[in-house]
């Protein structure tokens, strides 16, 4: 009987156990299941980090690793942390395009950049062939046509001209000169910004080219102005030049007698334009914005991109700018925007230094895909088909819309104010 008791005894304490060990090893089962689910989402970024465009590539990558480190803070973050695997393009074509299969290799669920022109074409067309959803930050025009897989969060030069010319225009501006480099950028602005305002309702009413390295723009200002207006100029400056001798001579202005009449004071010639259009950067801007004043090209707005937007056109030229000035940017460090105070304090206290639109364009694609994880970052159709849907993104380059496969985004108009650039809040 004894013998029995303690048999069943044994039999029960090993059930107990097996039972106990099958229980352990399910909760580990738990655990290895919810760890690889919280891995299931890895982000590729493909970044020239070397070479002659590296400073480009590092930038963009603080951008990207500044949105991840404030997305893992999150609960949602905790819950499911990312993965980010770097590759480094060296700005090169065929370095990107072996960047992204080998990031196709590792299973990434979505890639983010390249941001130059040729090394975003040659990752973007692998990306297509692998059915990865690729996130460009480039300039280049009709990238996004290369296939479905393909999106493009970048500032284009198109993009940075219609914007200025929305903004003049409801200021106003009807009538403008143009005085650009004579190179493809200076070509390519000058005939979207032409073609916009001429939509409208505006025109362009004189246009000169300039040299890449010149400093004197006497003659392409001359020629904007047009003889008309020098001439006017010339003598309204002689009748100002005799009227001051007059008066120095007599200590006073005459002061006019019932008898006579006064002389109607001659006015001072405009030129036949509301505004005068530079689509180049402040190293040149600041050049140019005196020797319009010396050729009394007063009283006009000024328009700008997001080139102006540098201390070093203040240092060069601002004695000569006031609140006339229009620039159109995707980038204000200066902003009060909740958004962008946060992304300029953060950036500084974990970088050292101010950011700017490249570092902001990263940060925003970036913050992008990592917003797409709770509702299709599951898989890479998911997140191919959840970017579309992206509507008034809240970035710190602009408020950002997927139109198609292209973000469409509001920009920051800026002016001067007492030597300072500010933002136009009220627009």
């Amino acid at each position: 009987m004894k013998e029995s008791a303690s048999r069943l005894h044994e039999i029960m304490e090993g059930k107990y156990m097996r039972i106990k060990v099958l229980f352990i090893l399910c909760f580990m089962l738990i655990e290895v299941c919810n760890l690889y689910a919280a891995e299931a989402v890895s982000i590729g970024a493909v970044l020239p980090l070397s070479g002659k465009f590296a400073a480009f590539g590092n930038k963009a990558l603080q951008g990207v690793e500044l949105a991840l480190e404030k997305h893992n803070s999150t609960e949602a973050g905790k819950k499911r942390p990312v993965r980010l695997l770097i590759k480094d393009s060296k700005g090169l074509p065929k370095v990107a395009e072996k960047a992204v299969s080998e990031l196709n290799m590792d299973g990434v669920d979505v890639i983010v950049g390249p941001i130059l022109a040729t090394t975003a074409d040659a990752a973007a067309k692998r990306a297509q062939e692998l059915k990865i959803p690729i996130v460009t930050m480039t300039q280049k025009e009709g990238i996004t046509g290369i296939g479905g897989w393909v999106f493009r969060n970048g500032m284009t030069n198109a993009a940075q001209a219609k914007g200025l010319v929305d903004y003049a225009s409801r200021q106003g501006v009807k009538k403008v000169a143009v005085l650009y480099p004579d190179n493809q950028f200076g070509r390519e602005l000058t005939a979207v910004f032409t073609a916009e305002i001429l939509k409208l309702g505006g025109e362009v009413v004189a246009s000169k080219d300039y040299k890449e390295g010149q400093t004197d723009f006497g003659p392409e200002i001359k020629a904007l102005v047009g003889p008309d207006f020098l001439e006017k100029m010339q003598a309204y400056t002689e009748e100002k030049e005799k009227e001051f001798k007059e008066a120095e001579k007599s200590k006073a202005k005459p002061t006019p007698t019932p008898e006579i009449e006064p002389v109607e004071e001659m006015e001072r010639p405009m030129p036949d334009f509301d505004a005068v259009f530079i689509p180049d950067y402040a190293d040149r801007v600041g050049l140019i914005v005196p020797q319009l004043a010396f050729y009394d090209v007063r009283d006009v707005k000024l328009l700008g991109i997001s080139g102006w937007n540098s201390p070093k056109l203040i240092n060069m030229a601002g004695a000569f700018l006031s609140d006339d000035v229009m620039i159109v940017d995707g980038f204000f460090s200066g902003s009060l925007r909740p958004q962008v105070m946060d992304f300029v304090g953060a950036y500084r206290k974990t970088f050292g230094e101010e950011p700017g639109i490249v570092e902001a364009l990263a940060y925003d694609t970036m913050g992008i895909v990592l917003s797409l994880i709770p509702d299709g970052g599951d898989s890479r159709g998911g997140i191919k088909n959840t970017i579309l849907k992206i509507k008034d993104y809240q970035g710190v380059s602009g408020n950002i819309t997927f139109s198609g496969s292209d973000a469409e985004r509001s920009f920051y108009y800026l002016t001067v104010n007492r030597g300072v650039i500010e933002e136009i809040t009220d627009h």
